[in-house]
């Protein structure tokens, strides 16, 4: 595919070079699936070093801290990307301070990843005005709020439940000077482009819901007052953190934001119909199980038993591209190499 922006992805079969533009990612929707082992993070990580290249803003959520060596070279080395990488571990040197925060943010965490009821929600909000208006917005202050509050001892009990989740978490913090690294990160990466990568490998369900909840409220708030131009998201197994009613926000209102997003799994089933549908391109590599094969053949805008036989003879590191990167025309390509540290698994 020509085009100004070139991204080399491999050879296909004729051995010839196959180019797509990085264009053809921008702006759009796109999903990397395949069996485990196959080389999907492989592909997400050249796509993601290429953007790197043409000044690109890109989000990586890195379920299994594969992504940290992007800047590293096999044997060890800094690459050009060393200086673009900027790996993020929750609770470690990405913390949030309560003063940071604005009570919608919190309150989104609260009840799409703590699951707050409503009641509850009420009450914390208030609690939270009180805290505000007299300049003290801390944990220990926030603890001892609850503890002293008039309310309804259900309520309360829901509020510490919520609050011992947020201590538990090593998330939120009191310290200004250990509080978030990510605005500075991402405003880097928008000056110079560059790669955020959210390491949730050794974070519990819960505290990586908290954490995604926090970044793309975030993410949508420095869009949404032009600190960001916009962002390509990389979301490993979004299944695992994702809340439901997020798939369609995010290929929808999101992306009408400024927020592209690449989806990668290993578990096709996990992303509704109607996400693979609104797809712009598909990067498909083997599948031998007969029920991933039926979900990602109905999704293809080609011809389903034609992909399906692709699919299941697809050697490692070789990808069936269909979508609009290849202007429709579907081709298997053999997936080039790429010089970075290899770190963690799927």
């Amino acid at each position: 595919v020509n085009g100004k922006r070139p991204i080399l992805v491999g050879e296909t079969k004729e051995n010839s070079a196959l180019m797509i533009d990085a264009t053809s990612l921008d702006g759009k929707l796109n999903i990397i699936t395949g069996k485990k082992g196959t080389g999907k993070s492989h592909l997400s990580k050249l796509l993601i070093t290429s953007l790197l290249q043409y000044g690109a803003t890109v989000v990586v959520l890195d379920l299994n801290g594969e992504y940290a060596g992007l800047g590293i070279t096999s044997d060890g080395k800094r690459n050009a990307y060393y200086d673009k990488v900027h790996v993020l571990t929750p609770g470690e040197n990405f913390k949030v301070a309560l003063s940071q925060l604005h009570l919608n943010e919190l309150m989104s965490i609260l009840i799409h990843a703590l699951h707050l009821p409503g009641t509850s929600a009420r009450e914390f909000r208030r609690i939270w005005q009180t805290l505000k208006q007299r300049g003290c917005l801390t944990l220990h202050d926030l603890g001892e709020a609850i503890r002293n509050w008039h309310c309804n001892q259900n309520v309360k009990d829901a509020l510490f439940s919520r609050y011992y989740a947020m201590l538990n978490s090593g998330f939120f913090t009191d310290n200004m000077a250990e509080a978030s690294r990510l605005e500075e990160a991402l405003l880097k990466s928008r000056r110079d482009g560059g790669a955020v990568i959210i390491n949730l490998k050794n974070t519990s369900t819960i505290d990586r819901q908290i954490v995604v909840e926090y970044l793309l409220g975030k993410l949508v708030e420095m869009l949404t007052s032009w600190r960001l131009k916009a962002v390509f998201l990389f979301a490993e197994e979004a299944h695992l953190y994702l809340r439901e009613t997020y798939w369609d926000d995010i290929v929808t209102r999101m992306r009408h934001f400024g927020i592209f997003t690449t989806f990668i799994t290993n578990q096709p089933d996990s992303i509704r119909e109607s996400i693979y549908r609104q797809a712009d391109n598909i990067f498909l590599f083997n599948f031998t199980n007969e029920s991933d094969l039926e979900v990602v053949s109905r999704a293809a805008r080609v011809d389903s038993e034609t992909v399906k036989s692709i699919a299941r003879e697809l050697p490692p590191r070789h990808c069936l591209v269909l979508g609009k990167a290849v202007e429709d025309f579907p081709i298997v390509v053999k997936v080039r190499t790429l010089d970075v540290k290899t770190m963690g698994e799927t």
